[in-house]
């Protein structure tokens, strides 16, 4: 991958139930992982729990030039996964997170997104648009004023499409700085055309501008966004690629 390219492979679990398939699936995983996935009580979430591992395995191993079953993970400080320094292709001293390969992963309610970039930091965040959540007051309490401000100003209709907008653009944001949602949601803010991201607002010295932001959607019932740092200011090529077309 060039350094300024992001690739965003997802797959819909409604897409890919074939039992065949899902045994195979089942083969890639490493012990720990098996054991993680019969942790959950609901066939749903060990669904996902697969999907989302055999996701990463899939792709990360396409772009190391290794067996998928032959991907170490490891985790940073705040529990995001990482490359381990002992996998295939992966050079032992490299950046801290083991691999000049950045990713990041997502998923929610049947589906799952995972997003790839050649060197720099990369964050990824799917929603299901049509969930049912206290918007305006989860606003007032987490998103900074302007946004919440933006959310009691459309008419009620658009009102879950634009929550989720800002949301997935906000997780993309603090999942890509590797901080996740102990990082302070108000810290900056995103400007919306309804739910179109018209510019991103740093609202505190600590928090860097140098991030480029794209929106995409996955079928009809999900939306999502990546976050890419960016300090030289370029061009970023974010590419959405269709996990099935490649490896099924």
């Amino acid at each position: 991958m060039a350094t300024d390219e992001v690739h965003v492979w997802h797959l819909l679990a409604e897409q890919v139930a074939a039992p065949n398939l899902l045994e195979v699936a089942r083969g890639l995983l490493a012990d720990d992982e098996r054991q993680r996935m019969n942790c959950f009580r609901q066939e749903r979430d060990r669904l996902l729990f697969l999907l989302s591992r055999v996701l990463m395995r899939t792709v990360l191993a396409s772009y190391l030039g290794c067996d998928a079953r032959e991907v170490r993970f490891g985790a940073d400080d705040h529990g995001k996964p990482i490359l381990h320094a002992g996998a295939p292709g992966v050079p032992p001293v490299a950046r801290t997170s083991g691999s000049p390969l950045q990713f990041n992963l997502t998923h929610s309610r049947g589906a799952v997104a995972l997003a790839v970039s050649g060197g720099c930091d990369v964050g990824v965040d799917i929603e299901e648009r049509q969930r049912s959540v206290e918007y305006l007051a989860l606003a007032e309490r987490f998103f900074a004023p302007a946004e919440a401000a933006h959310l009691r100003a459309l008419p009620v209709e658009h009102l879950p499409a634009a929550f989720f907008a800002v949301w997935t653009l906000k997780e993309a944001y603090v999942k890509g700085i590797g901080r996740g949602l102990s990082f302070p949601l108000d810290a900056f803010c995103f400007d919306l055309d309804v739910t179109r991201l018209l510019r991103f607002r740093p609202l505190a010295d600590f928090v860097s501008p140098d991030w480029h932001f794209q929106q995409f959607e996955l079928g009809e019932r999900h939306c999502g966004a990546v976050a890419v740092q960016n300090p030289g200011g370029g061009a970023i090529n974010i590419t959405l690629r269709d996990w099935r077309e490649a490896f099924v």
